[in-house]
């Protein structure tokens, strides 16, 4: 459903992807996970279509975004980072926008949205600008306008940023819902026990590379940590040590 084969990626003298593969099955969940600067938004905007590589093969939903990037486009549900929203414009509003962009059945996008917002506690809400909304009002929107159109994939970039215990709760039954609707799903985060409990599959990237990927019993095998969790496995595989914060505050 998502396949990108030999990715390439620079910036200047920088290389940001290093010939990424990886795929992502209908039905399945997966983390990538890395540090900052490790390539994972280089990544992202390729497949939502913003940024071009400079070699290798995107796929979504067998349409290649080099080829008929419309159609790939048009099957991708893509969460960016920063809740992207216009402050003047009610989420009622954003939903109307938003479903005339994508080419939806205008009622069906209100029923869906409708649903939505109330599974995400904002059915007060939807009629006033987003301006007032604190940061989680903002996310909890933005994530229904993603999966708004119900595409057969999506990429959500930390995605419970932002939301408080409840909210996260309810992302995290949307994924379920979602995986259960046989969608391919790519979930980028720091929040390791979401990456840990709910992804099928993790890949961890560093430096522009896909250094590990598999299930988390694979990745404690890959890094001979056994009982690991993902915070000592993502260390181990990346070659990052720990740092003693005493050092910070000491006079020598």
């Amino acid at each position: 459903m998502i396949e990108v084969s030999e990715l390439k990626k620079s910036y200047g003298e920088l290389e940001a992807l290093k010939g990424l593969t990886l795929s992502v099955q209908p039905g399945e969940v997966f983390g990538l996970l890395g540090h900052n600067g490790a390539g994972k938004s280089t990544f992202a905007k390729i497949l939502s279509g913003l940024v071009l590589p400079d070699s290798g093969v995107a796929k979504v939903a067998g349409h290649a975004l080099a080829e008929d990037p419309l159609a790939a486009r048009t099957a991708f549900g893509y969460l960016p980072e920063e809740s992207v929203l216009y402050e003047e414009l009610t989420a009622w509003e954003h939903l109307e926008l938003f479903a005339r962009l994508r080419g939806l059945d205008p009622e069906s996008a209100r029923q869906r949205a409708t649903k939505l917002f109330e599974f995400f506690d904002l059915s007060d809400a939807i009629h006033r600008p987003v301006a007032g909304y604190s940061r989680g009002m903002r996310r909890k929107a933005a994530i229904a306008l993603a999966v708004l159109p119900d595409p057969p994939a999506l990429l959500f970039d930390e995605p419970t940023g932002g939301l408080d215990p409840e909210g996260a709760r309810r992302f995290a039954e949307l994924l379920a819902e979602l995986k259960r609707r046989e969608r391919a799903v790519i979930v980028q985060s720091h929040i390791l026990g979401l990456v840990e409990k709910r992804c099928d599959r993790i890949g961890v990237l560093d430096h522009g590379a896909l250094i590990a990927c598999g299930t988390l019993d694979e990745l404690r095998e890959q890094a001979s940590l056994p009982e690991g969790d993902l915070e000592d496995l993502l260390a181990a595989l990346t070659g990052r040590c720990g740092k003693d914060a005493r050092e910070v505050f000491s006079d020598g």
